[in-house]
């Protein structure tokens, strides 16, 4: 019984990571938490951002010492279930682990110290989907963390990123457009530290607009073997993740157009970073669409 390249799906909140996790954890050789694994790192009170623990879900190698990565090792065996339901057993051999948790696109060097032989999915979303749908979350407060703090808008949502504290008071588009950036900022750098061969970036759009030929790439880049159920499977049209907050629909993000076009030039850099890695032509938009359009 031996985990082996666990992939770690990294991402900012509410840019596709249920729905892709959702679609690859039917593979034959994968094992998960079957959701989100908060409680796998975050069971470790010095390990959460509350009174007491770490500033921000931010976590480097720094934060390990070898009694606590043994017993995380440990949670993650008893934690994982295959795709029928099954728990890992002395008999079980060599355990492929699937995660999408997206606090751990703050603790890729957490991560990789754990396990050096991990691998890393990139996803990235267009900014203005996925920061308009990190706005909702914060106003339906659907997606709260932590319930130690309290904000204009609300119990803090979603993750904190370094130097999280000085937005509390900011406005619900400028702490969006805060946790996205930091997001992607901080997976860049920290890919850039690890062999190219150990990570893979993938834009949600890509994944729409063709799951099939994008599931066998992400299948073929985490050494899995090739699953005919899987692949027939990613022939019809997917379903909507359990964490959808309303129906997917076109321009949907143009109901915060105006918040939006304020934040947009700051995000410039980031985007242009993203560009620079991504595959097959799947870059971001760089600039707003006109008000018509």
């Amino acid at each position: 019984m031996n985990v082996k390249n666990p992939i770690f799906i990294l991402s900012a909140p509410r840019s596709g990571s249920t729905l892709l996790f959702e679609t690859l954890m039917r593979h034959k050789q994968i094992w998960s938490f079957g959701d989100e694994g908060h409680a796998w790192i975050e069971r470790y009170p010095h390990l959460r951002p509350v009174p007491g623990g770490v500033e921000s879900n931010r976590l480097t190698g720094e934060h390990l010492n070898p009694a606590l990565a043994h017993h995380l090792k440990i949670d993650m065996l008893r934690g994982l279930k295959s795709r029928q339901g099954q728990r890992v057993t002395p008999n079980s051999g060599i355990i492929r682990v699937l995660e999408k948790t997206p606090k751990n696109c703050l603790r890729v060097p957490f991560i990789n110290t754990l396990y050096p032989d991990a691998r890393f999915i990139y996803l990235y979303r267009d900014p203005k989907e996925s920061i308009s749908s990190i706005m909702e979350g914060w106003r339906h407060q659907r997606f709260v963390t932590y319930g130690d703090v309290r904000t204009a808008h609300g119990r803090w949502c979603f993750l904190r990123p370094p130097h999280w504290k000085a937005m509390i008071n900011r406005p619900i588009h400028e702490i969006a457009a805060f946790q996205w950036k930091s997001c992607q900022d901080i997976i860049l750098n920290d890919l850039k530290a690890l062999n190219a061969n150990r990570w893979t970036s993938c834009s949600f759009d890509e994944f729409l607009s063709d799951p099939l030929t994008t599931v066998r790439r992400l299948v073929s880049f985490g050494d899995l073997e090739v699953d005919t159920e899987l692949e027939a499977y990613c022939t019809s049209p997917l379903p909507n993740s359990r964490y959808t907050q309303t129906a997917p629909k076109k321009g949907k993000w143009k109901q915060h157009q105006g918040h939006i076009e304020s934040i947009f030039p700051s995000l410039t850099s980031t985007i242009d970073s993203i560009n620079k890695i991504a595959i097959d032509g799947w870059e971001l938009d760089t600039a707003l669409p006109k008000n018509d359009d």
